[in-house]
This record gives C-alpha cells, sequence and structure tokens, in this order.
C-alpha cells in the first residue's frame, strides 16, 4: 500500500484489491511493517471495492491491533464516498436479533446492535457497533462499539466471558457471573454493574407480532 498524504491528512491507498480479504491481509501486512515510522497518525483508508458493512468492520478490527493509529475513515476512490468514523458512531443499521444459541467456532458480526435470545457459548464471538444483549449465557468473546465508541455497553444474564471490548478498552472475563450485569466504560476502565432494569428491547417483542402478520398474508394469498 502506498501513503500520500492531502489537506484531509494522511492516507492509505489500497486501491489495487481485488477482494475485501486480500484487502485485509495486505492492510495488516502494511500496517505491522510501518506502525512505527506512522508513531500516532490519523489515517483514512482508500479503497477501490465497495463500502460495505463487512469492510468496515475487517478494517476496523484491523486497527484495533494498533492502538498508536487512528482510523479517520475509509474512502472510496469516488471521494464523494466515505465512511467517517464521526458518522460510524450514530445509528446506522437496525438491531440484528439472533434467536438461538451461539455456539463455539461461530461469529457474528453487525454495525448496528446485536441482541441474542440463548447463549453465546465459550469459543464464539460478537462483534457490534452498537450495545451486546445476551438474554443468556455470555461465555465467548463480545466486542461492542466497535471500532473506537466507548459509549456502548454488554448486557448478559449471566455475565462470564473470556473476554470483552468497549471501543478501544479490553477486558478479560474471571467466570463469576450469577446474576443480570451489563459492563461499561467509566474513567477509560471497563466497569460491571447489576442489570436491574431487565426487559427485552421493543424489536424483540413486535418481532413475533410481524411474524403472524407475515404468515397469515402468506396463507391469504395462496
Amino acid at each position: 500500500m502506498e501513503l500520500k498524504g492531502d489537506r484531509r491528512g494522511l492516507h492509505l491507498l489500497a486501491t489495487n484489491c481485488p477482494s475485501e480479504s486480500a484487502l485485509t491481509d495486505d492492510l495488516i501486512n502494511t500496517l505491522n511493517t510501518r506502525h512505527k515510522f506512522l508513531g500516532q497518525a490519523e489515517i483514512y483508508l482508500e479503497v477501490n471495492l465497495p463500502l460495505t458493512a463487512t469492510l468496515f468492520q475487517s478494517v476496523a478490527l484491523a486497527f484495533s491491533h494498533f492502538p498508536s493509529l487512528t482510523l479517520k475513515g475509509i474512502v472510496q476512490s469516488d471521494p464523494a464516498s466515505v465512511i467517517s468514523l464521526e458518522d460510524a458512531k450514530k445509528p446506522v443499521s437496525s438491531p440484528l436479533v439472533v434467536h438461538h444459541t451461539i455456539r463455539s467456532g461461530q461469529q457474528i458480526v453487525h454495525q448496528g446492535d446485536v441482541i441474542v435470545i440463548g447463549d453465546v457459548n465459550p469459543g464464539s464471538t460478537i462483534v457490534s457497533g452498537g450495545d451486546v444483549m445476551v438474554f443468556g449465557w455470555l461465555r465467548g468473546t463480545a466486542y461492542a462499539g466497535q471500532p473506537q465508541d466507548r459509549s456502548h455497553a454488554i448486557f448478559a444474564l449471566r455475565l462470564q466471558p473470556q473476554q470483552i471490548k468497549i471501543g478501544d478498552v479490553i477486558a478479560l472475563g474471571d467466570g463469576h457471573g450469577e446474576k443480570p450485569e451489563y459492563a461499561h466504560i467509566d474513567q477509560g476502565c471497563v466497569v460491571v454493574e447489576a442489570w436491574n432494569d431487565v426487559r427485552l428491547p421493543e424489536v424483540v417483542i413486535q418481532e413475533p407480532k410481524n411474524r403472524r402478520l407475515e404468515r397469515k398474508a402468506f396463507h391469504l394469498s395462496r
């Protein structure tokens, strides 16, 4: 990848990558090689690929391994197309509701809130741009507010994660959560408190009604 600077800041050029996986591999190699030279730079990544949610998450996760560097945004070759991290902090996706247990080896990645009606088993991972809510056991890995938004939280009826990350702050689980709790950031540290107001989000409560209406419409159309 090439480096260039303009009035908007420093840009990494990734404009010849045939796929998202190739871009991610090239980005990680470049950051490994140049992160000491770059110091505490704020960087825009310029790409030739569509600006998708999966591309955003892959790039954000790559940058999360280099805390001295700040990803300011992802810019498509067309200068009018930009994903700004300031915009990424705003709700850009509807909540993702998962009605089953997340098993070992499985990964859920979503730009908005992730709500799991079930357990999150050890060896599984949730990566969310918003909050993570688990109505069951959280014993896997959960990332909220990705890549750098510390305002979000991780909720669980039994909070026993292997690892959690909120924004750019990481903490390891202690395996002692036996009641509803939530983790959030306070003065730069992960703090766990009792989750006293346990209730299903409105999007979950309304979902069965919507499903019934869909089934009714299907039968009427036959």
